[in-house]
């Protein structure tokens, strides 16, 4: 009797182990989908370094939770590339842009200016200004074969410098082209003389115009940085933002104006609606853009 059974035990085990061979092996659990992208993000081109992005544009994030009651964050993007991508697959809701990276949202996703900042003039323009630390350089003339400091697609560092050393008479084989990562990188390039010359915006070139930086030429007036609601920004909280910016008044109002103190210069001055003029000056800027942009491939 023992033996009987001890042989069906055996059976069964030889029967069950092809069974347990063939089986399937465990599948590992599936990582949790990530999370959706907060309806209450903000990112801004990256004209300057991460670091100092993010220093500057922190108090402007802590007045929009406490004006609002809402979990404002800010996000970085590498990139102008990235972060254009960034806000037309709606990874941020709003993005403070320059012109060109605007004009290329609103072509390419259908991104609209919610809220246009005002220069220190009280208007939404801003001019990009060639200077030279170079004292032998007295003109555009006498830029000829110097090292010229750009930031790539940047409207006041590449482009415009670019249009203004054409019509000078000088192409781009007439200078020596150096690319850096951000506009702060060109002005410590100037100022170790690693460059002749180079392109800013002037709010940035009126910080440093006291330590040795000459003006050859000033551009003419562009269409200013917008903050830019992303094409499937929620409409609530799309109106949110551009009523909190622009009930603003830092001209007028004493209380403001101490609070924008420690924002950013691009936008410690106030902001309007955009306008259809604002709206067709970026286009036709990035017509011009694009120009250049395929000359220095």
């Amino acid at each position: 009797m023992h033996t009987l059974l001890r042989t069906l035990c055996l059976l069964s085990c030889l029967i069950a182990i092809p069974q347990i061979l063939t089986a399937a092996p465990p599948q590992p659990a599936l990582p949790p989908p990530s999370a959706a992208p907060s309806a209450y993000t903000v990112t801004v081109i990256p004209f300057y370094g991460p670091e100092k992005i993010w220093a500057l544009y922190t108090p402007f994030i802590d007045y929009l939770k406490a004006a609002t009651g809402k979990p404002w964050t800010l996000k970085l993007f590498p990139s102008h590339k990235a972060l254009i991508d960034g806000l037309c697959h709606n990874q941020v809701s709003l993005a403070l842009l320059g012109p060109v990276p605007l004009g290329r949202v609103m072509a390419q996703c259908q991104a609209e200016p919610v809220a246009v900042a005002l220069s220190m003039d009280g208007t939404p323009n801003y001019r990009s200004i060639v200077v030279t630390i170079d004292p032998v350089v007295t003109s555009l003339a006498g830029l000829k074969g110097t090292r010229f400091g750009l930031f790539k697609g940047s409207t006041a560092a590449h482009i415009l410098p670019r249009r203004i050393l054409r019509q000078a008479g000088l192409d781009k084989n007439d200078i020596v082209p150096v690319f850096f990562e951000s506009q702060d990188h060109i002005v410590n390039a100037l100022l170790s003389r690693q460059i002749s010359a180079a392109g800013l915006k002037e709010a940035l070139f009126q910080k440093f115009k006291d330590v040795g930086f000459r003006v050859l030429a000033t551009s003419e007036p562009l269409p200013n940085f917008a903050f830019t609601a992303a094409p499937g920004a929620n409409p609530a909280v799309r109106e949110l933002f551009a009523e909190t910016l622009l009930r603003l008044r830092p001209a007028t109002n004493v209380d403001d104006q101490k609070r924008m103190t420690a924002w950013d210069d691009e936008i410690k001055h106030g902001f309007i609606p955009p306008t259809d003029t604002f709206r067709s000056s970026v286009k036709e800027l990035l017509v011009t853009t694009d120009e250049i942009m395929r000359a220095d491939r």
